[in-house]
């Protein structure tokens, strides 16, 4: 018993050996360390996150960034091109209804672009069919003028091109657009949309000045554009060049421009276009080289229209011009499409909200225009004396037209005062004499 007792002491006590498994190992307490590695996880998985994000938004916007709009004048994209663009937004809206959740949350230019187009095709299409003789073959040409800062107003203007087998004129329009209720309300001139947004455009956009007068512009109807030209008075308006200077006429020959007057364009002098009468100046069609079609709108709501002009005045649109004021040179560029020129010269032609205001019987610079059906024939007439289409005409300035075989000569008040020199009688060779009667018998 002793031997054991000393054995039992001699020998060390044994711990058990713990089993393997998942309870072998001791809790371990939290460190620091452990910490920051859970931190460091949850700090990476949230920029990622973020990164993810930031990506998407790029995206669905297509790289477009900064700010667009502004109450300064912005430039007309190029023809066929697209208003600038603007960014695109991801929808707040659920993708239900079949929608792909990247339209547009916000006004976007490019939307508005397609919108007037379309408006301008719906209101405009027919007339410019009829007046071009053919239909158009591009889209019509949309232009931004001015847009609030918040970009939720737009004034601007829109051209149906031309075919390059007409020579008219090409059809043109303003447009007044506001974003509201996610979607834009646009009108074009001579309509009641166009009318009322008038009242309400912010005075950044459209100055009161500037809107009474293109209100004026719209409100015109074709009776009254008719009584504005037709009267002794002619509107107040001479033709587009120097005073005392004279220039060829063309009239269509009836093969590009189903009227004769449809098309009547000036050429020679000094090749400088002024001013038929004072105005407001726009553009239309305009492009990156300067080139577009001008119009000017004068108090009364008549307009007149420039087109071919090359070096166009850079005056900014809606600039108020006197009569006189050199909008350009002769030329022949056509940024509204249509048919070449064999020569430089300046297309004109008179407008009101609603499109082109016939040139029969119209009293400019001393002269009335005509026009006849059978035989096609244009000219321009003072008193007993004609000048048909490649005759010369004299600017005579802003005095009426002739009653009896007067000498085509200002009345007897002295020249008038405004233009760019002094009136005059023109020389002999400048006017075709011939009698009303014997002028239509010998066609």
């Amino acid at each position: 018993m002793k031997r054991r007792e000393a054995g039992a002491r001699a020998r060390p006590h044994r711990r058990a050996r713990p089993r393997p498994g998942p309870k072998a190992r001791p809790p371990r307490g939290r460190h620091p360390t452990d910490r920051l590695g859970i931190g460091a996880i949850t700090l990476t998985a949230v920029v990622g996150l973020s990164l993810l994000a930031i990506a998407e938004r790029a995206l669905l916007d297509g790289g477009a960034s900064g700010a667009v709009g502004s109450h300064h004048s912005m430039k007309s994209p190029e023809p066929g091109a697209d208003t600038p663009a603007q960014p695109r937004r991801p929808s707040r809206r659920p993708p239900g209804g079949g929608g792909t959740g990247t339209e547009p949350a916000g006004p976007s230019l490019r939307v508005l672009a397609a919108q007037v187009r379309g408006l301008t095709l719906g209101e405009r299409g027919a007339a410019a069919r009829q007046d071009y003789g053919a239909a158009p073959t591009r889209p019509p040409i949309v232009g931004a003028i001015r847009t609030s800062t918040d970009r939720t107003w737009v004034f601007g203007t829109t051209a149906i091109p031309v075919p390059a087998s007409s020579t008219a004129s090409p059809e043109v329009a303003f447009y007044a657009a506001h974003w509201a209720g996610g979607r834009w309300r646009v009108g074009l001139s001579g309509g009641r949309v166009f009318a009322a947004l008038l009242r309400t455009v912010p005075a950044d956009v459209i100055p009161v000045s500037e809107a009474r007068l293109l209100r004026r512009y719209g409100a015109v109807t074709a009776a009254q554009a008719a009584a504005l030209t037709h009267g002794r008075a002619g509107g107040g308006l001479m033709l587009p060049w120097k005073i005392g200077q004279t220039w060829a006429m063309t009239t269509s020959d009836g093969s590009t421009s189903p009227r004769p007057l449809g098309s009547l364009a000036f050429s020679g002098g000094d090749g400088r276009v002024l001013a038929a009468g004072a105005g407001r100046l726009y553009r239309f069609c305009a492009d990156p080289a300067g080139r577009a079609m001008v119009m000017l709108i004068h108090p009364s709501g008549l307009a007149t229209t420039y087109y071919r002009l090359r070096d166009v005045t850079r005056l900014r649109d809606g600039t108020a011009v006197g009569r006189g004021a050199v909008l350009g040179r002769t030329g022949t560029t056509v940024p509204c499409g249509g048919a070449g020129a064999p020569r430089a010269e300046i297309e004109f032609g008179l407008q009101d909200g609603t499109g082109a205001v016939p040139l029969d019987g119209a009293e400019i610079g001393g002269w009335t225009f005509r026009e006849r059906a059978r035989p096609l024939l244009g000219f321009a007439e003072r008193g007993a004396l004609q000048v048909l289409s490649g005759g010369l005409l004299a600017n005579l300035g802003p005095v009426p037209a002739a009653d009896g075989p007067s000498s085509p000569s200002p009345s007897s008040g002295g020249p008038p005062k405004d233009g760019a020199g002094p009136a005059g009688a023109p020389p002999a060779a400048a006017i075709e004499k011939r009698s009303p009667k014997g002028a239509n018998s010998q066609q």
